[in-house]
């Protein structure tokens, strides 16, 4: 019975062992498991080449940190084997950060190059790397995939160097005021093995990484020194031309000897554009090629996104634009033969003579001439809103004129193309300010009024819309406070009224105002002219030519 009895409870025994080898979670009795993991950075197949000038700058290594079963300290450490090992003997070891807590390991050039010559020491050395993974018990776990490395060595190398200017995280002015001044970039030197190194500066977006850099230039002196040295002007000209507009973007430099390109700092810069709403010149056919502050321009604003505009008649023919009056290559731009500019480029096509909006945009190096027949539409006018009632331009005082008859309750815009693609309402509400494809205009009281339209100055687009009438002594309510209306009379192109006048002073006055009103010389009325005056009693015809500021006062 005895037997019987130490018999079950070695059995007993068996079983709670066996129970113990069961799978737990993620260990078992041989220890405490450990997750896989791979390998990140560097890729397989990477090469490094170690700048044996700075063999105290770094080199990262990282993977996926693993897990312990049970959440215990996982200790990593870095492996180095030869091209054929199995990591059983390594040729070279080394804890991973934080004492091989960090699921990464920083190595030094100098032990780079401590594994270089493990590995033979001789040109490009090639070898694999994989990191173990502990946590105290049995197991031990290996990155799942070791990868392949390349090391070589810069028998020439490149020092060290530190970028001076711009500051790291300043605001760098291009002043178009001060064009001709020198902006700098600089650093100071570098050194390498045969004393030969040169640089190139890179401009890159504030989040790209250089490989694709927005701007890349030479140092000065053929790219041996240590600085980048151009006028306002011309860096305004290499900014816009890569699309760098106003904002953060980042900067470094890139040492160069006969084997090695070393880059050691990246630095944030603030480019802010100051005083570069500057005319480009329109010169052509129309103004016999003359280039000079004569010359018609177009001008961008500081909401146009750098796009110049204006509107100019021009003559059939060809124009180009210039930026100064020099024609030499950099400062002209013409058609580069598919529609866009180049520099010089030939010269740009106008295909009939006609009032044309002129654009350019010289960082997109693109342009457009749309030619404009400029009109009023609206239901205030007779044509409503599907008919343009024409406009007369002027040429000596650059405005389109027209006499109309409004009706009120109704509005009205300036159209320059028959598709509505270029017309202009006045959000601003004021009586005077334009802007491209602002609110109706509205007409408040019914008469004829004399309309003024005047893009000549690039934008800065301007209208008038006045009724005229005669107010004084010598009409028929000599309070000089209500006005007689005046009509338009469109065969002779002038506002005209049959009135009988007294011996007195009357003056010609816009919208029942007098912020809008002649006197003087009848053949040259001045704003708040004098008084006019008629000696005797009787009817008379009086004509006023708002635009041209004449009249006419005459007995019947």
């Amino acid at each position: 019975m005895k037997k019987i009895i130490n018999y079950i409870g070695f059995i007993a025994l068996i079983a709670m062992l066996s129970s113990c080898m069961e799978e737990v979670g993620d260990f078992t009795v041989n220890g405490e498991a450990i997750t896989g993991f791979e390998l990140q950075g560097p890729d397989n197949n990477d090469t490094i080449k170690i700048n044996t000038l700075a063999l105290t700058e770094t080199y990262v290594f990282e993977w996926a940190a693993a897990e312990s079963g049970l959440e215990s300290p996982i200790v990593y450490t870095i492996l180095f084997d030869a091209a054929d090992g199995d990591f059983s003997n390594p040729i070279w070891t080394k804890l991973s950060d934080n004492s091989g807590a960090d699921a990464k390991a920083t190595l030094t050039f100098d032990e780079l190059k401590q594994i270089h010559a493990a590995a033979g020491g001789s040109g490009v050395a090639s070898l694999k790397w994989n990191v173990k993974a502990e946590n105290g018990s049995p197991n031990v776990k290996m990155g799942q995939v070791a990868n392949n490395l390349k090391i070589a060595l810069s028998s020439d190398g490149v020092s060290n160097f530190e970028l001076v200017s711009p500051l790291d995280k300043s605001i760098l002015k291009i002043d178009g005021s001060k064009e001709t001044d020198p902006v700098v970039f600089d650093w100071n030197d570098a050194t390498s093995g045969s004393g030969t190194v040169t640089y190139k500066l890179y401009i890159d977006a504030i989040d790209g990484d250089f490989s694709d850099p927005l701007l890349t230039l030479d140092a000065d002196d053929n790219g041996t020194a240590s600085q980048i040295s151009k006028t306002n002007g011309e860096w305004n000209t290499l900014l816009e031309q890569n699309g760098i507009k106003e904002g953060s973007f980042i900067w470094t430099v890139k040492a160069i000897s006969t084997d090695l390109e070393w880059t050691d700092n990246v630095f944030e810069v603030y480019f802010e554009f100051v005083n570069w709403n500057r005319p480009i010149y329109v010169v052509g056919d129309y103004n016999g090629w003359d280039n000079s502050d004569n010359a018609k321009y177009i001008i961008s604003t500081p909401t146009s996104n750098r796009t110049a505009e204006g509107y100019i008649y021009l003559k059939q023919g060809g124009i180009k634009l210039a930026t100064d009056h020099s024609w030499d290559n950099a400062h002209t731009f013409g058609d580069d033969g598919s529609g866009n500019l180049t520099n010089p480029g030939n010269n740009i096509s106008v295909p009939a003579d006609g009032y044309y909006l002129v654009r350019a945009n010289l960082s997109e190096m693109t342009y457009s001439l749309t030619e404009t027949v400029w009109g009023v539409i609206g239901d205030a006018t007779a044509g409503g809103w599907g008919n343009q009632t024409d406009m007369t331009y002027d040429a000596v005082s650059q405005t389109f004129r027209l006499g109309i008859h409004l009706t009120s309750g109704g509005a009205f815009k300036f159209r320059g193309t028959s598709d509505w693609g270029i017309n202009y309402g006045s959000t601003a509400e004021d009586g005077t300010s334009l802007d491209a494809g602002g609110k109706n205009i509205p007409v408040e009281m019914e008469d004829d009024y004399a309309i003024t339209l005047d893009l000549s100055t690039p934008n800065e687009y301007t209208y008038s819309a006045h009724r005229w009438g005669v107010v004084g002594g010598a009409t028929p309510d000599p309070t000089w406070t209500n006005d007689f209306n005046m009509t338009w009379d469109a065969a002779n192109e002038v506002f005209t009224i049959t009135i009988d006048l007294n011996p007195g002073e009357f003056k010609f006055r816009a919208d029942d105002a007098w912020s809008v009103n002649f006197g003087g010389d009848l053949n040259a009325l001045t704003q708040d002219g004098s008084n006019l005056s008629v000696a005797e009693a009787g009817n008379y015809t009086l004509t006023l030519d708002p635009w041209n500021k004449k009249a006419t006062v005459t007995k019947n």
